[in-house]
């Protein structure tokens, strides 16, 4: 059983004044002081790879010749080409908001925070959104994305062995999804995984840590479970908005395909987690949020003896719901609380990068 029976045209025609009044609040937000920072250079890249690929073989679409666009954000707006001598970390960035809203600009703040507190080059992916695009379209973008920058790293002054991945909201299971595919990818290179085809890419590449913010890990989940789990049942999203949310993205998506590890990380088999999930993982969740439930449990899995990551840590953001750091500020003035929540997890993120490696 699919899980939504709503045509695509639809549906469109639901998420479009949302989509409208989404980006006019983000727009907004922008003129919060400090001001966020503008990207530092856009890039815009073939969309080539994957364009073509299905969910377990059953669903085909017609590739496009679209651009992937990448917002990147350099230390103190630096061009690339200083750091050349000494390749700097890159966070591979993807934004929340259900994968049906939102630009990569949204987290432009996340975005300075990293340059700021972890002295590392920031990507933020502008992938395709649903229902125009269900899943796996985002996923695919965010294969694109990590493969291009890892051959393209000495170009981009990056070091392909310290790459982060960073999320908001439902960015995280795309996140954590797409590094296993990109890993599939790569392995496709010494016959592993013979079924995803693509171009040759340097495999000498290292994922060593993923910051997620509220993530969504399991969708197997009705959104009925989820809201039950919530301690504050009047601090959910609204029903309406999720189920839009869930109808978009898992457009066409049968019930036995919500169990792909790149669509739900934490049904994933350990041997996969164990091979494709670094040991040092940040996550943040909120104390009112419908999600929270399940990052706990998964952060529960991670750090057992049957998967042994032992660098994962949580924490529940008090008398918080979801989304926090994105909700409106009515004095027009950057949270600190917030900002000092963002230095927490760059301080993980350059312990990382810097020490472990």
């Amino acid at each position: 059983m699919s899980a939504t029976n709503s045509p695509q045209w639809r549906l469109r025609l639901k998420v479009l004044p949302i989509r409208f009044f989404t980006n006019l609040g983000f727009l907004i937000e922008r003129f919060a002081k400090p001001r966020p920072p503008k990207p530092s250079k856009i890039i815009r890249i073939p969309r080539s790879i994957l364009d073509d690929e299905s969910v377990n073989g059953k669903r085909k679409r017609k590739a496009k010749n679209e651009e992937l666009v990448l917002q990147v954000y350099h230390p103190t707006n630096g061009d690339q080409r200083n750091s050349l001598s000494q390749p700097k970390p890159v966070v591979v960035n993807f934004h929340g908001s259900g994968f049906i809203l939102g630009h990569a600009t949204d987290d432009a703040r996340w975005a300075r925070s990293i340059t700021e507190y972890v002295d590392a080059v920031v990507i933020s992916v502008e992938y395709r959104l649903a229902p125009e695009n269900p899943f796996p379209a985002a996923v695919e973008d965010g294969v694109e994305a990590v493969l291009w920058i890892i051959s393209h790293a000495e170009e981009l002054g990056v070091d392909p062995h310290r790459i982060a991945m960073s999320g908001l909201t439902f960015g995280v299971p795309m996140r954590l999804g797409e590094e296993m595919r990109s890993r599939r990818q790569l392995s496709a290179i010494n016959n592993d995984w013979k079924e995803i085809p693509g171009p040759y890419v340097d495999p000498e590449y290292r994922i060593v840590f993923i910051a997620a913010w509220y993530p969504s890990v399991n969708y197997c989940l009705s959104r009925a479970q989820r809201r039950a789990t919530n301690v504050r049942q009047d601090k959910n999203l609204p029903a309406w908005f999720t189920n839009l949310v869930d109808n978009c993205f898992l457009l066409g998506i049968e019930q036995s395909d919500k169990k792909l590890p790149w669509l739900s990380p934490g049904l994933a088999p350990a041997e996969m987690l164990k091979k494709y999930i670094p040991h040092d993982i940040t996550i943040r969740v909120c104390e009112w949020d419908e999600l929270r439930a399940e990052a706990e449990r998964f952060r529960e899995r991670l750090t057992s003896e049957e998967v042994g990551r032992q660098g994962v840590g949580i924490k529940v953001i008090k008398k918080a719901t979801h989304g926090w750091d994105k909700l409106p500020n009515p004095k027009f003035q950057w949270d600190l609380s917030i900002e000092e929540e963002y230095r927490e997890v760059c301080r993980d993120m350059r312990n990382v990068f810097y020490t472990h490696n």
